[in-house]
């Protein structure tokens, strides 16, 4: 009888040994809590941290690796990926850009186009396209883009948009002896540049005008138009 005595307690502690250990297993699982592993790509390590913990799991930084094309200080790759389901208080590993800093693209717009161009430089950005649009304010940087206060990485472009003195075009009338007088007048008055030049030749011919620019043709302000009149000799 004795060993059925031992046998049976022996039976009941394993048995007691079994539920305890179910039920203990059974409800710390059910007092842990699933939640969507959130996004953290393409944040700062600051902000990744404080959104996981705010899920109620932590960070871990695995490693740091060169990306050109990433910002310094932001993560490319994560694990567990986001979206997933996970349990409240795992940790979240990431890998973390080691490229070129952000910089805040400067005002240079009212600057002319050397000062914007060393200010860029001090802030190790190039300039780009330099887009001429007839202003105003010739050599001055009138627009830029990215805009000033924007992020862009070190070593980018920046486009800018300068001014240079709007181009004056005008309409060559038909010169002669009755109007030539108030067309040159009008000529000054405009700042045209022309030069009259005289020809004299050995035979006996009127008075004859010629321009450089031919009649009814639509020339530049900034072209010298020569008048030649020719006259015959006596």
């Amino acid at each position: 009888m004795r060993w059925v005595t031992i046998t049976l307690y022996c039976v009941v502690s394993i048995i007691v040994f079994c539920l305890s250990t179910y039920f203990t297993i059974n409800i710390l699982l059910k007092k842990q809590e699933n939640i969507v592993c959130p996004d953290v790509r393409g944040k700062t390590v600051d902000e990744a941290r404080r959104i996981v913990e705010q899920h109620g799991l932590s960070l871990s930084i695995l490693r740091y690796e060169r990306r050109n094309d990433v910002p310094y200080n932001y993560i490319t790759v994560q694990k567990p990926d986001a979206t997933m389901r996970i349990r409240k208080g795992r940790t979240v590993s990431v890998i973390v850009s080691e490229g070129p800093h952000l910089i805040l693209v400067p005002a240079v717009t009212g600057l002319s186009v050397r000062q914007a161009q060393e200010i860029l430089a001090s802030k190790r950005l190039k300039v780009g396209r330099i887009v001429s649009i007839p202003h105003a304010k010739p050599d001055r940087v009138i627009a830029q883009f990215p805009k000033s206060g924007e992020s862009i990485l070190e070593d980018k472009a920046v486009t800018l948009f300068a001014g240079i003195a709007p181009k004056t075009y005008f309409l060559m009338p038909e010169i002669n002896d009755t109007n030539m007088s108030d067309l040159l007048d009008e000529m000054s008055m405009k700042n045209i540049k022309y030069k009259t030049s005289y020809v004299t030749t050995n035979r006996s011919l009127t008075q004859k005008i010629l321009s450089s620019i031919p009649p009814k043709t639509v020339f530049h302000a900034d072209e010298e138009i020569v008048i030649q009149i020719t006259m015959g000799g006596l």
